[in-house]
């Protein structure tokens, strides 16, 4: 899930904002791609256990899964 690019950014502009999570509707100005193309880039995420998900509301709200976090950390020298 990870090797992507644009899915790497969307991990990386989740885990500056911890602890707070991000609305879809947050996400998508940051990235230049149709709000369908994010929402896919997210399941894809969401399903591979790097980001956790909850719904206020009418939105779903994003974050990195701590521990996810952690083992990424890991990978990085």
């Amino acid at each position: 899930a990870l090797a992507d690019p644009t899915r790497l950014s969307i991990v990386d502009a989740l885990a500056k904002s911890a602890p707070e999570a991000l609305c879809q509707c947050e996400l998508l100005p940051l990235f230049d791609m149709s709000q369908p193309a994010l929402a896919k880039h997210l399941k894809v995420l969401v399903t591979a256990g790097v980001l956790g998900s909850e719904r206020r509301g009418t939105w779903a709200y994003y974050f990195v899964l701590p521990d996810a976090l952690k083992e990424i950390k890991s990978w990085l020298p």
